[in-house]
């Protein structure tokens, strides 16, 4: 696979990483400093946390596409370590968040 094609994918894969990161930290905060009421009467207002929330984290997971990129156009080697330390963060950070604060 040449290299430019490599240093997409984990960048791609670093923007993932971070919109779940991201949607993690928002959720928290809404849930500690902005209590929301029953779900069920808010899913069908115009004025939705979750949509706000949902793209607030793409965007975020954006601007990590260009950090991971950054950093696989510097060294590869280091882009797939770091990688691997979000992926682990984002995936605990979303098995508690789902069992905490679901």
């Amino acid at each position: 696979m040449p290299a430019t094609r490599r240093r997409r994918f984990v960048a791609l894969a670093f923007g993932f990483a971070g919109a779940a990161l991201a949607y993690v930290v928002l959720r928290l905060i809404e849930s500690v400093w902005f209590p929301e009421p029953d779900p069920a009467i808010v899913v069908w207002s115009d004025r939705s946390r979750f949509v706000w929330r949902a793209l607030l984290a793409a965007y975020t997971g954006g601007a990590a596409v260009f950090g991971g990129h950054a950093l696989a156009s510097r060294s590869i080697e280091a882009a797939a370590v770091w990688l691997g330390r979000i992926a682990f963060a984002a995936a605990i950070a979303l098995a508690l968040q789902g069992a905490l604060v679901p």
